[in-house]
């Protein structure tokens, strides 16, 4: 018996999550990101119309579409003109249900826009699922985009970005 032991173990081990599971990790995470960005931004302005340039530290915790929570702290810069803005945001997500899956972990988020481009990254651990699949990953994600060229880089759930969309 003591010989089938490590056999045994190595069946058990899962290889992690399947591609489309990643797929739909990324965009889980991204759009209750996104739809938590924007409720921080505004709870931070009191609701009103955002006054430009706004320099604004956030401290949002609050209901996900269909149960748990999301915690985003950090900062919102917008230049007031539309042509720069720029967040550094920690986002905590706790049992946070959407139409895709539940997602718990923290994912640290920031971005830079102006009339010249866009950059963007995304880093930190993630567990989801769906009642029926399941996946941990781990997101080290970059994006450039200027008038010459669009670049990404970085790991998804174990993939390289650049073959989640193939």
């Amino acid at each position: 018996m003591r010989i089938w032991l490590p056999f045994v173990l190595l069946a058990a081990c899962s290889s992690g999550p399947s591609k489309s599971d990643a797929t739909r990790v990324f965009a889980s995470a991204t759009t209750s990101m996104a739809s938590a960005q924007s409720r921080a931004v505004s709870a931070a302005h009191g609701g009103a119309a955002l006054n430009a340039p706004a320099a604004l530290s956030l401290q949002y915790s609050g209901s996900c579409p269909a149960g748990g929570t999301v915690a985003v702290n950090g900062s919102y810069d917008d230049s007031g003109n539309g042509m720069a803005a720029a967040f550094d945001l920690d986002t905590s997500f706790t049992g946070c249900k959407d139409l895709t899956g539940t997602l718990d972990g923290d994912l640290h988020w920031t971005s830079t826009a102006d009339a010249t481009g866009f950059t963007s990254s995304m880093t930190g651990s993630l567990v989801w699922s769906d009642g029926q699949d399941s996946a941990s990953c781990d997101f080290d994600l970059h994006l450039s985009v200027n008038a010459a060229a669009v670049s990404y880089s970085g790991s998804v759930c174990g993939y390289n970005v650049q073959d989640l969309g193939h």
